[in-house]
């Protein structure tokens, strides 16, 4: 295919009346296709600016002719933003956002024929602005436990203090999807070997004996009824009883596979916590974890990589005697 001539434009109200006019109303006009945006970090924090770069190199038309000159438009949410106008040719161009203000947002790129010969095309990509402090709502505490710069939701049982939130703000570990804004919400994904030594000073991991005994088998007694960007979390089961009586607030913030190119599965599904065990099969060196499936009135058991699965984690301290 010939190299294309682009123009960039500021994004109008009239495009919509641009790309969809024809030349006659009696003939389906050829469309464009093949180009590309950079997916958007889903989650940022207020004044994060994200680049975008549009990738025009896969252009093809329906009637395999050249379109000749193409106009380039982009907004977010509807609104109008200044960028380029000038002649280019046959490049990738690139934009900037810097969205202010906490909610969600959509990045828009549209590809139109000047000579209004061709039908447009676009392609979008999403992402949220978050307050940390304030995007998760619903979650319970007992009392509040400060450790290093860092505060947690606690309860007290069986003799020991338990974090009511999963662990963040450490060195070691991930992000749901890199998305650093979030970990202060979801908590940080550890495989096994990274979790053993990842607890603050004083704190550890509990063992699968204390979880069972000291937390019991009830998965709604853990479960809390939280809603994040006013999503609720938990999908409504008759037979799961929520009731977050022990102030755990567990919430389904799913698992990664390291082995895996997507890494991240069970949003919305799974919430999963490792313990400090260790399970030989004959065959393999496991690591032992306890799990609740949405669906499910019990908290589950499970073993898993020590290096390749990765899931939240939950510290315990013992409660000391005056």
């Amino acid at each position: 295919m010939k190299k294309i001539s682009i123009v960039f434009i500021v994004f109008a109200a009239t495009l919509a009346v641009i790309s969809c006019k024809k030349k006659d109303e009696n003939t389906t006009l050829p469309s464009l296709s093949g180009f590309s945006i950079n997916t958007a970090i889903p989650f940022v924090r207020e004044g994060t600016s994200q680049t975008f770069q549009l990738d025009i190199s896969g252009l093809t038309t329906s009637d395999g002719n050249e379109p000749g000159p193409l106009g380039v438009a982009w907004n977010i949410t509807g609104s109008k933003r200044d960028t380029l106008t000038r002649d280019v040719y046959d490049s990738n161009p690139s934009f900037t956002v810097k969205p202010e203000k906490t909610g969600n947002y959509t990045v828009t790129c549209y590809i139109f024929a000047l000579n209004e010969d061709y039908y447009s095309t676009s392609v979008a990509t999403s992402f949220s602005v978050i307050d940390p402090g304030t995007a998760m709502e619903g979650q319970e505490a007992d009392q509040i436990v400060i450790i290093g710069d860092k505060s947690y939701y606690a309860f007290d049982a069986g003799g020991l203090i338990w974090m009511g939130q999963n662990l963040y703000g450490t060195s070691a570990g991930r992000d749901y999807k890199n998305c650093e804004v979030v970990s202060d919400v979801f908590g940080r994904y550890y495989t096994w070997e990274e979790a053993q030594t990842a607890c603050p000073d004083g704190w550890r991991l509990p063992t699968a004996q204390e979880f069972d005994s000291i937390l019991g088998s009830v998965s709604g007694d853990l479960m809390v009824e939280a809603k994040f960007q006013n999503v609720t979390m938990w999908t409504y089961w008759p037979q799961v009883k929520i009731t977050n009586a022990r102030k755990f607030n567990a919430i389904p913030t799913g698992y990664m596979d390291l082995t895996s190119d997507e890494s991240m599965f069970g949003y919305l599904d799974y919430a999963c916590w490792w313990t400090s065990d260790e399970s030989w099969d004959g065959e393999q060196d496991w690591g032992v974890y306890r799990y609740i499936y949405e669906d499910e009135p019990i908290i589950m058991k499970g073993k898993g990589s020590k290096t390749s699965l990765a899931l939240n984690v939950r510290c315990v301290k013992e409660i000391e005697e005056d």
